[in-house]
């Protein structure tokens, strides 16, 4: 609830801020020799038009276009993304309340994400990994950030081929933010105790993490997305994702050689050889994160695996028609979830009853992540149309927090129980999936459906500052990576706070950029 609170309090900022906004066109005067009957000269009025993208890497430089009068089109676009969904409520409806119908609509289908995030498909995922036989790491940084990156994926899907807006790209720079700051801050806030970090895995999802966005910038500094710059970003997580296949013999090799350069190095920080979890779980496949004093901790105050395991299956096959017994929330939330919870269990064999159907639960888990984004993406334009508000902003706000909510809850959960630290593999591995992959290939699909149309002009980025923004992330990830470094890999309430205020404070940046310092009206 604080993430959603939060993302509506900026959303409310961002609105009040564009309303208050006088955008005023520049008119200049110029005097050009027109040729008609008597050879004779007159005067017309040129327009300065807004900023064009130009196939050059120049910073903080964007040339202008000039055009006559009579070829300017309007400046006021009354088109907008809700134009490209169904009319569900009419103008006048929405402006007179139907709008919190909308928002109502928005959070139950945050509600459906979670729960069919985490109580199908990451578990499905875990199957798929014990099957293939990957070891945790390996495992929290590539399939299980592929089922954490799905609804950022369906989001860019939609904004690529329905709407054709920044909604996407502004969802997965939101959610970047958030998986790379918001995640470790409510482990470090919720841990009982400070959780110590193993160096390497940490340092490795930097390091690929920071490639993947500075690709990323590169591809998208002048604004227009082509063919094969889609390819590159696929083509960058395909290595990426052999790569993570040889972490074993990358990880022994880097920390021989860090050890011939520091000898004293287990003596000062006690660590030893990482120990492979032979099972992959949502709590275990991070415990490469962590060096041994720590899991010998947790393992001294938590229940054997196969407890863990049996509990697991004894509450996957309770009744949703029995009433649970507990506090007043508890029961709230069972009758406001009830619909959902019928739906998904009329649909979706539970994995963990039935681990041999796997691949049909993987099936329909996509069918229903990718029906609840369209209705998401659906409500969102209609509120973003009310408020005035850019698709990038509202993309960065309020679909990145409702769409990170798995990993919110995740993230609460086991930090709870004292195991907060896991998360931070999943998270930087879900960001790099996120910018490579979520909207490489929606990308790379739309531009070759353009080249099969007859369209070679590629995917336009309406937003002003959405390459700033994802510049930034580059800071956040150096920021990740200071503040535990100096904290000696300890993750604890203090480095979780601070993260925290980096985050909300890099969000506002990101919002004022987009509405205030780099303004872009929508092409109509």
């Amino acid at each position: 609830m604080g993430e959603a609170s939060l993302g509506l309090i900026l959303l409310v900022s961002a609105w009040t801020v564009n309303c208050q906004l006088e955008y005023t066109p520049v008119i200049q005067i110029f005097y050009k020799p027109v040729l008609e009957n008597e050879l004779s000269t007159k005067q017309i009025d040129l327009i300065i038009a807004k900023p064009i993208r130009q196939r050059r890497f120049i910073p903080f430089a964007r040339p202008l276009e000039t055009r006559a009068a009579q070829d300017i089109p309007p400046e006021t676009c009354d088109s907008s993304s809700q134009d490209d969904f169904p009319q569900f409520l009419t103008d006048d409806i929405v402006h007179h309340g139907g709008f919190v119908l909308c928002i109502i609509i928005g959070i139950y289908c945050f509600t459906l994400l979670a729960i069919v995030c985490e109580n199908y498909f990451l578990p499905c995922v875990e199957t798929i990994c014990e099957v293939l036989g990957l070891t945790p790491d390996v495992a929290a940084a590539t399939f299980m950030s592929v089922a954490t990156s799905c609804p950022e994926l369906f989001t860019n899907i939609i904004g690529t081929f329905v709407t054709e807006s920044d909604i996407g790209i502004g969802t997965i720079v939101g959610s970047s933010l958030f998986n790379g700051l918001g995640v470790a801050a409510i482990g470090g806030l919720a841990a009982p105790f400070p959780l110590k970090l193993d160096w390497w895995p940490l340092t490795r999802d930097c390091i690929i993490y920071i490639v993947a966005i500075t690709a990323l910038v590169t591809i998208t500094w002048d604004g227009v997305i082509l063919w094969y710059e889609a390819m590159i970003l696929v083509i960058i997580y395909v290595l990426y994702f052999l790569l993570m296949f040889q972490n074993d013999r990358i990880s022994v090799w880097v920390k021989r050689k860090v050890k011939k350069n520091q000898k004293d190095l287990n003596k000062n920080e006690g660590q030893n050889e990482k120990e492979i979890v032979p099972r992959v779980s949502i709590i275990s496949a991070y415990g490469s994160y962590l060096d041994e004093n720590t899991k010998k901790q947790l393992e001294a105050n938590h229940q054997p695996l196969e407890k863990i395991e049996e509990e697991e299956v004894k509450e996957a096959k309770k009744s949703i028609f029995v009433r649970p017994k507990g506090s007043l929330f508890k029961k709230i939330f069972f009758y406001y979830s009830w619909p959902i919870q019928f739906a998904l269990r009329c649909t979706i064999p539970n994995p963990k009853l039935h681990p041999r159907l796997f691949p049909l639960t993987f099936l329909l888990c996509i069918i229903w992540i990718g029906a609840n984004a369209y209705v998401v993406s659906w409500m969102i334009a209609i509120i973003g149309n009310l408020l005035n508000l850019p698709d990038a902003v509202l993309g960065m706000t309020f679909l990145a927090v409702g769409g990170c909510l798995p990993e919110s809850i995740s993230m609460t959960i086991i930090s709870r129980r004292g195991e907060g630290a896991f998360g931070v593999s999943n998270s930087l591995g879900a960001n790099t999936m996120n910018i490579l992959m979520s909207l490489g290939l929606p990308w790379f699909f739309k531009n070759m459906l353009n080249l099969y149309r007859g369209i070679h002009t590629g995917i336009h980025i309406q937003s002003g500052s959405i390459e700033y923004t994802i510049l930034s992330l580059i800071f956040v990830s150096f920021c990740l990576y200071t503040v535990l470094a100096l904290n000696k890999f300890r993750l604890g309430k203090i480095v979780g706070a601070t993260l925290l205020c980096i985050y909300t404070t890099m969000v506002v940046l990101a919002v004022l950029s987009e509405m205030v310092f780099f303004p872009m009206e929508k092409e109509c």
